[in-house]
């Protein structure tokens, strides 16, 4: 690099133009530094942006394989238990299903270059009991008029509690007379404090109200809907919805998670017309129950479900238990 100094005409430098070379060395080495660490730290971000995309990628693919092997198998355990009326739960039928369930998962995943394997046994599936009110007569009062009764007792765990209602048949009220005037069903957890769900058009509206209460104390409204020339509403206690919306507070997951023993009953069943639809775990084999010209039948519960889902670029493995319809703890 040429000398980057002025000489005096007698042949000397002017004192510290060595040093003002050195500055301007160290200048350029500075700027080179700064540019190749910006190069570098560019380059990182890239590289982690490429492979956070990845892992998204890979992360979504096996929460939807994921999501699509509950949903079949909740399916294919609510389908069996509805086409069986034996006193036996259909356990051989619902794993022949759910082996079914595999290959069509596999063909469906099959254009990704996937593998979908699902395994189940008996021993991972419970037993229980399906309560259908649908073959009697369509009001809720049972064959010998009783208005309160018990659905199903003896029970350690419910799923799929639904309420399918024809709106005309709904008695009119407010919620300051709901438990005397309205339809409602009852959870009654063992040792603990019990809530009431009420169903009822609201006095001088045409909206369907659903209002909860606890230990028989005053119901407060929770979530109300116009039925817009509708002849049913339905209510799913357990999913906590009314017509498919979210409904929170009819459930008392607070007092009564999966396992504690509880009980069904109905309260002013003449005040509505309609089918009840549960299905539940007795604690021991045989379930209470005082619905006269109900369908009960043995049913499946729940299955316990081993998921493999491979790729070229990802292996995922995961046990699920599914049991359609239960509710949150």
């Amino acid at each position: 690099m040429a000398h980057v100094s002025i000489d005096l005409p007698d042949g000397e430098r002017f004192r510290g133009s060595d040093r003002g070379q050195l500055l301007v060395v160290a200048g350029l080495v500075m700027a080179v530094s700064l540019v190749a660490l910006v190069v570098l730290l560019n380059a990182t971000i890239y590289s982690e942006n490429v492979a956070t995309r990845g892992i998204e990628a890979a992360d979504g693919e096996a929460t939807e394989v994921r999501a699509a092997t509950v949903e079949g198998v909740g399916e294919t355990i609510d389908a069996v238990n509805r086409a069986h009326e034996g006193e036996d739960p259909p356990t051989d039928a619902a794993l022949a299903d759910i082996d079914e369930l595999e290959e069509r998962l596999g063909r469906s995943y099959a254009r990704r270059g996937a593998t979908v394997q699902l395994d189940a046994d008996a021993s991972r599936t419970s037993g229980g009991d399906r309560v259908d009110t649908a073959g009697k007569d369509t009001s809720l009062a049972n064959a010998t008029n009783a208005t309160s009764y018990t659905v199903a007792g003896n029970i350690d765990g419910t799923r799929g509690f639904v309420l399918d209602l024809e709106v005309d048949s709904l008695a009119s009220s407010t919620a300051g007379d709901a438990a005397d005037e309205a339809f409602h069903v009852v959870v009654d957890p063992a040792g603990n404090e019990r809530r009431e769900v009420y169903v009822y058009r609201d006095d001088g509206s045409d909206d369907v109200v659903v209002a909860a209460g606890d230990g028989g104390e005053d119901p407060a409204v929770v979530c109300t809907v116009d039925p817009v020339g509708a002849d049913r509403v339905s209510v799913d206690v357990t999913g906590e919805r009314l017509d498919g919306e979210p409904c929170v507070g009819l459930w008392p997951s607070d007092r009564l998670a999966p396992g504690n023993e509880h009980t069904l009953e109905v309260g002013n069943g003449d005040a509505a017309d309609g089918v009840i639809r549960a299905t539940v775990r007795p604690t021991n084999t045989e379930l209470v129950t005082d619905v006269d010209d109900a369908d009960t039948a043995g049913a499946v519960y729940d299955a316990t479900v081993d998921l493999t889902y491979r790729t070229a670029e990802l292996w995922f493995e995961t046990t699920l238990r599914v049991a359609p319809g239960e509710p949150d703890a």
